[in-house]
């Protein structure tokens, strides 16, 4: 049994609110006398509500609490004692929780708001973990594709983790093989805000997103997609950047296919595509005309998703692709004459590209 469970079972015990709570070093100490030498933690009667004692990490106290409102002496033994015998067989088996049940009381909570389309929702005072949620984080969402490989535990992830963020780092397990990544914002940032600076976070957010992938990749085996969106305060921000990571996940999967990081900011025109109803995206491809000859031909496709990227440069496309820059006119001219669209000039590039992107959409359907 888990602390979840726990709180679940004395809940039905006693028709009364329950909670899991991770109390601060400062609140532990005051509560449970945490750092008092020989001092055994007992459970307290505090603001209405008995505290007990769960676990202690790093001098932060997780307690169970109940209201005492209308619950009768028996009530309060009973428990005490399911909480208590809780904490003693936990404190047995020498087991550290480290956040995992917090972290997991988090995730039911945000994936109840995510099915119901809850993107505002602010998280409610009974989390545990509410109080570390108050500073600027960043949000990174791991997703993984190895249907029949091994669910990757809590704590070897985390371990990852720290070693990477320097222990500054939330790990909520979302569903399976889905992980939301809370980082502090100063780690990624080195605690400078300024202004002038601002301009160079998604940047910054991209290198830091490719250090974590490839940190991951040294450690896992399989294939797994990792995004990650600009700084919020979890505490109301929290679902809809949770919202905005799978949405960036299901699209880069769609639209770039063989890369596995994907940043929501690269994405806009893919979004706005995709959210055009099926039946409309077929009736707009059929009214631009016939480019699948040109987009079912794979040297043909990265010549023009490279010429894209590289904003319609022909010399940097040229040495990105490592071609001649002749053999690339040959290759623009050809598709040209192909399709009747001149992708050196703006207008013509802007059809193109909406082209390939619905017809990447269309296709996959």
């Amino acid at each position: 049994m888990d602390s979840e469970t726990l709180r679940q079972k004395l809940e039905q015990l006693t028709g009364k609110k329950t909670g899991l709570k991770q109390l601060g070093r400062q609140q532990s100490a005051s509560l449970f006398g945490v750092g008092t030498e020989g001092k055994e933690q007992q459970p307290v009667i505090s603001e209405g509500s008995l505290w007990v004692p769960l676990y202690d990490n790093d001098g932060r106290i997780t307690t169970v609490w109940v209201e005492l409102e209308g619950l009768s002496s028996r009530e309060v033994q009973l428990v005490n004692y399911a909480a208590q015998n809780f904490a003693v067989a936990l404190k047995a088996t020498g087991f550290r929780e480290e956040g995992e049940v917090e972290a997991r009381q988090l995730s039911s909570w945000l994936n109840v708001q995510l099915e119901q389309e809850k993107d505002d929702a602010e998280i409610p005072d009974d989390m545990a973990l509410k109080s570390r949620l108050f500073s600027d984080m960043i949000p990174f969402l791991l997703s993984s594709e190895n249907v029949h490989s091994p669910q990757v535990s809590y704590r070897s992830l985390m371990k990852l983790l720290r070693s990477y963020f320097e222990n500054e780092v939330l790990l909520i397990p979302l569903q399976e093989k889905e992980w939301l990544i809370l980082a502090r914002k100063e780690l990624l940032t080195g605690g400078d805000d300024k202004e002038d600076e601002e301009e160079n976070d998604d940047d910054l957010l991209a290198q830091t997103s490719m250090g974590l992938h490839e940190l991951i990749a040294s450690e896992w085996v399989g294939i797994f997609h990792l995004a990650v969106a600009p700084a919020v305060v979890p505490v109301k921000g929290l679902t809809g950047s949770v919202a905005l990571l799978r949405e960036t996940i299901i699209l880069g999967r769609i639209f770039q296919v063989g890369e596995y990081i994907h940043l929501p900011w690269e994405l806009r025109l893919e979004r706005l595509v995709n959210s055009i109803p099926d039946t409309r995206r077929r009736k707009l491809l059929g009214q631009i005309g016939d480019y699948s000859s040109v987009l079912s031909d794979k040297e043909m496709l990265l010549t023009l998703e490279t010429f894209f990227e590289m904003d319609c440069n022909v010399s940097e496309t040229a040495k990105k692709l490592y071609i001649h820059r002749n053999t690339l006119l040959y290759r623009l001219d050809k598709i040209k004459q192909e399709t009747g669209a001149d992708v050196r000039s703006f207008g013509d590039a802007a059809i193109v590209k909406l082209t390939m992107l619905l017809y990447k959409v269309t296709k996959r359907k």
